[in-house]
């Protein structure tokens, strides 16, 4: 898997949309620029994955909130080619495959963008978007009660995920699933045990090795960015 690196400024080509994720932007990066073309304003951030793919992640002024646009180069017109890159995002951007609303192929009516039933928060989703939100926190660190209250600006909470917990009376799904993350600090998969934070009085630190963890996805890496 190839580090993905981010760049600082527009890119020098233009671009085509090729897939839309139920996420928000700062969900991917907080490395983000503002930019306007003749649709409308819009935020953006711009990747490359190894030294053949390159793309832009953009959240315009009028589009579905909490949603972002995959773009591509406007020279990638194969099919195959796209769907090879859209998979590779995916992948290396740990975006789940619910999150998918739409990728090139698909039919799509403008205006009436459907999310997916099965797009809800798990704890494996959960556990990396806490680094993040910890790691752009004073000394990358969080308590529960934080990365509770900011979960909500990087993805859109479901009918599922707002039920009343079963086990915790006071809290809903998404509640119980953020609390799992660092209640269950002896899980095999979690931030813990890989070593990607460490376990605080009531919450996480995120650790160098969580650092190097984030940045290889493009999140957090601005002493790194690329200038052109």
């Amino acid at each position: 898997m190839a580090k993905i690196k981010i760049f600082k400024y527009e890119p020098d080509y233009d671009v085509i949309p090729q897939a839309i994720f139920w996420r928000a932007l700062g969900y991917f990066t907080v490395i983000v620029r503002d930019g306007e073309d003749g649709l409308d304003e819009f935020k953006a951030a711009s990747f490359t994955i190894g030294n053949d793919i390159k793309f832009d992640l953009r959240a315009y002024a009028g589009h579905p909130e909490l949603t972002v646009t995959l773009y591509l180069p406007n020279v990638i017109t194969d099919l195959v080619e796209i769907s090879r890159v859209i998979k590779i995002v995916i992948r290396d951007m740990a975006v789940p495959k619910s999150a998918v609303a739409w990728q090139r192929g698909e039919p799509i009516e403008y205006g009436n963008l459907k999310r997916p039933k099965a797009d809800r928060l798990h704890e494996a989703e959960a556990r990396i978007l806490a680094l993040k939100i910890a790691a752009q926190r004073p000394n990358r660190t969080a308590t529960t009660a934080h990365i509770k209250r900011e979960v909500p600006n990087y993805i859109e909470l479901s009918e599922v995920d707002r039920r009343k917990s079963t086990t915790r009376i006071n809290e809903s799904m998404w509640q119980q699933i953020v609390g799992n993350v660092i209640s269950h600090q002896d899980s095999p998969q979690g931030p813990f045990v890989k070593g990607y934070a460490r376990r605080t009085r009531d919450g996480l630190s995120v650790t160098e090795k969580g650092m190097d963890y984030l940045n290889s996805m493009g999140f957090l890496d601005s002493a790194t960015a690329l200038a052109e």
